[in-house]
């Protein structure tokens, strides 16, 4: 068993009431100072590797949010090329949060891709496997500063019935992305009604203090989709 300490990121929302988790891991140095670690996200190994709630639970049994650093046991690497943040959990196990940070700790992990996974052969928010496997260092999640960000309520067809949906969209270095939104806080900011939630664009409070942590799904229908799995509003 391996031991990690994380800043969470992402606790968003997967095949509810299953979430996917994830963070940047701190790292303790000789000096006794930390440092910023890559990505880690703790996955199980069913469901495409969402976690219910006993899987992420603290000790207090609250699930775990975006500016909590926690501790969590893991057992190994996933080794997943397309997603190599992924670490399996240690079953059975209790993670234990130690602390919150408040946003400012956010400014020095704020990332600057080039693009967000672009494959041209697809709609902005999907990609498929060989594409993502032609990008040099691929990783799976970003924490990016957008520009124009808003959110969007609209229906789609699927399978025969219109569903509603959560997006957000965005320009990031010219290329305008729209996004499924999977943050389960924000919307309960925002549309705290939905699904009654009118369709149509919805303003944040301050389009221009927005980060967004974006992460690349397991495949569906030898897919990969893109979504906002937070969306962190910096205070003034």
């Amino acid at each position: 068993m391996i031991i990690k300490r994380i800043l969470v990121l992402a606790n968003s929302t997967k095949h509810h009431p299953r979430s996917c988790v994830a963070g940047r891991e701190l790292l303790e140095q000789a000096d006794g100072q930390t440092r910023w670690g890559g990505w880690i996200r703790p996955v199980s190994d069913h469901d495409e590797g969402a976690l219910d709630i006993n899987e992420r639970r603290l000790a207090d049994a609250v699930d775990p949010k975006p500016f909590d650093v926690i501790r969590l046991p893991l057992s190994t690497p996933e080794n997943n090329p397309l997603q190599p943040e992924n670490w399996r959990i240690q079953m059975g196990q209790v993670w234990v949060k130690e602390s919150t940070r408040d946003a400012q700790a956010l400014l020095p992990l704020v990332e600057e891709p080039e693009a967000l996974w672009l494959d041209p052969a697809q709609n902005s928010d999907r990609a498929s496997a060989p594409a993502l496997q032609r990008l040099p260092n691929l990783q799976s999640l970003y924490l990016i500063r957008p520009e124009a960000f808003r959110f969007q309520i609209r229906s789609r067809v699927w399978e025969g019935y219109a569903r509603r949906q959560q997006r957000g969209l965005f320009t990031y270095r010219g290329q305008h992305y729209d996004f499924a939104l999977t943050d389960p806080l924000i919307g309960r900011k925002y549309f705290p009604d939905y699904p009654r939630t009118p369709e149509g664009i919805i303003q944040p409070d301050d389009p221009h203090r927005i980060l967004l942590c974006v992460s690349l799904t397991p495949p569906f229908h030898d897919l990969h989709y893109k979504v906002i799995a937070t969306v962190f509003e910096l205070p003034v």
